[in-house]
């Protein structure tokens, strides 16, 4: 266990059950500190709120603090340095450059990479082929309404909710010194590093349906309203 940890473990007193995969987090407001790229442009990897909701679930006395670089590394390396100063027991972080964060492994901070490997992380959860964040949609939704309008012949579908959850969980895991509860992906190593690597989807229209609204990642009620609702008639979109 890392020794920063160690000692608010020891002053805290024994660790609290709170559900039968995921336990241990301390009375002591252990904090979980996730940095983010870019808000406006990280949601094809990253959903904070899932993120915070896993990490709340499992570990009832955590904190989650979001720190958001805005696109700029300089500032996401200076939010990784304000949130070990505010605390954090482990990071998380969306990385704007890798090699800039890179130096904040190795420490006693655990550090988990989400969306692009950094190297030296204590975990890394990515999808397994690379995204493009430049697709000009800000999210599934609006991506999937573009595909209908035709503005788009195809789009990527990244699991980010899934990813989201899984860091949450490597998190609080490292937090806690216990291991990762088992789930649908298993680990695998990546440049030395325990990563667990999420699947990708390639949607067009024709498989818009089956794909998104079939797997329940968008409804047709969110898909076929306002600028899209004519569109969607005229393709027999029900």
């Amino acid at each position: 266990m890392h020794h920063r940890l160690s000692r608010r473990l020891a002053q805290a007193g024994a660790l609290a059950v709170l559900v039968p995969l995921l336990a241990g987090c301390t009375s002591d407001e252990p904090t979980v500190a996730i940095l983010i790229a870019d808000g406006a442009e990280s949601t094809h990897v990253v959903d904070v709120e899932a993120f915070e909701a896993r990490v709340t679930t499992t570990c009832d006395e955590c904190v989650v603090k979001v720190y958001d670089a805005e696109g700029d590394a300089v500032q996401q390396k200076s939010q990784a340095r304000q949130a070990e100063a505010e605390s954090a027991d482990v990071l998380v972080v969306v990385p704007v450059e890798p090699d800039e964060v890179e130096s904040l492994t190795g420490a006693e901070l655990p550090v988990v990479s989400l969306g692009t490997l950094v190297p030296g992380a204590d975990g890394h959860i990515g999808p397994q082929r690379p995204v493009d964040a430049g697709s000009g949609a800000s999210s599934d939704l609006a991506a999937a309404r573009e595909l209908i309008l035709g503005k788009r012949s195809s789009m990527t579908y990244v699991p980010t909710v899934d990813m989201s959850e899984q860091a949450a969980d490597v998190a609080v895991a490292l937090l806690a010194d216990r291991p990762v509860p088992d789930g649908t992906i298993e680990p695998e190593e990546v440049e030395g590093v325990r990563s667990w690597l999420f699947g990708t989807q390639d949607v067009t229209l024709d498989t818009l349906t089956t794909l998104l609204v079939g797997q329940g990642v968008l409804t047709l009620d969110e898909l076929c309203v306002g600028a899209t609702a004519r569109k969607c008639a005229k393709l027999g979109l029900k």
